[in-house]
């Protein structure tokens, strides 16, 4: 790609209006440092010292944030968050990014999902520590997925692209549901609008809207849990498969090798730009994501939007201990840089 053509497809994105449907979280950074440890009066046990604490939009909230560095026009939350502090803190985020939080619901009879994700500080270095997770372990209540049914009802017709994350494994627990993502496909098949769906558990469950999974996620769907999701093969097979019951078409991140598109037009190998030295892969595929969608529904064609997806995600692993920030400036220098 070059400078001018990034510089086209950027500018038109600055007038898209995105919907980003699925499951926000809060993503907790905790910077701990072993030299203040101190042994609790109460247990004896140690007592870890945090000094510092950062905090991000998480999953859709990811998503929502890269388009907000981006540019996109009007970026709309659609979901729903807990009446806790965390859900305060998460709104707040989203909002000083300048993303439309109107449509995301605040719920009594839910939590704020949250990564606390600790890092321990080891002489000039630091080093990630075993990650706690909150989520709801409740199924959503129906009156909550007829809101957010109600919402991209409301919202559709306004739209340039939907992007749906199902991040929330546990069936039923989160924002897409059996019966929201039923909505959803509906929608893709019955209106001309771009929607890209991207699920950690239930891939194989989306139809009628372009599917994105890594390698691992795409051949569990059709192969299970010990087929061997680094053999190309293997990929492309499985690609074939999920093409024949979902006619659009099919997105596989592949870490290092880059991105792989299945369409009509048969699959085509989009190459990874070479990264050196220490890397963090957390918010990398939704780093892709956003500027895949961003790229397509401002008119680049599906190898173009994975390179600029790529271009995204490398820019993303340099960025340790963050899900990163990307804006048009580093895209510009990292299309010159890798």
């Amino acid at each position: 790609m070059s400078p001018e053509r990034l510089s086209e497809i950027l500018t038109k994105i600055n007038g898209l209006s995105v919907a980003v449907v699925g499951d926000y979280c809060l993503d907790e950074y905790l910077t701990i440092d072993p030299a203040k440890d101190e042994p609790s009066l109460e247990t004896g046990l140690t007592a870890y010292q945090v000094v510092k604490r950062e905090i991000s939009p998480g999953a859709a909230g990811t998503i929502a944030k890269n388009l907000a560095y981006l540019g996109a026009g009007h970026v709309y939350a659609v979901g729903y968050i807990g009446d806790d502090g965390r859900g305060l803190e998460l709104s707040r985020g989203l909002k000083r990014l300048g993303v439309d939080c109107g449509y995301l619901l605040t719920s009594g009879e839910r939590i704020t999902p949250a990564y606390v994700k600790p890092w321990i500080m080891t002489d000039n270095t630091v080093r990630e520590m075993n990650r706690l997770d909150v989520k709801n372990w409740t199924e959503t209540p129906p009156s909550l997925e007829a809101a957010v049914l109600e919402t991209i009802n409301r919202l559709s017709a306004s739209l340039d692209a939907v992007i749906i994350l199902d991040h929330i494994t546990e069936h039923n627990h989160g924002v897409i549901t059996d019966n929201v993502r039923g909505k959803i496909c509906a929608l893709g098949r019955n209106s001309g609008l771009l929607m890209y769906a991207d699920s950690r558990g239930r891939i194989e469950e989306f139809r009628d809207v372009i599917i994105k999974g890594n390698q691992y996620e795409i051949v569990k769907s059709v192969k299970g849990e010990n087929a061997d999701a680094e053999d190309m093969r293997v990929i492309e097979e499985c690609c074939g498969a999920i093409r024949e019951r979902n006619n659009k078409p099919l997105v596989v991140t592949l870490g290092e090798r880059g991105a792989l598109i299945a369409s009509e037009e048969g699959a085509a190998l989009v190459p990874a730009f070479k990264v050196d030295g220490q890397v963090d892969v957390c918010g990398a595929g939704d780093a892709f994501t956003a500027h895949f969608v961003s790229a397509l529904a401002a008119g680049a064609g599906f190898s173009e939007a994975a390179e600029l997806g790529n271009l995204a995600a490398a820019i993303c692993i340099k960025q340790l201990g963050s899900t990163g920030i990307i804006t048009p400036e580093l895209l510009r220098e990292g299309l010159c840089l890798f």
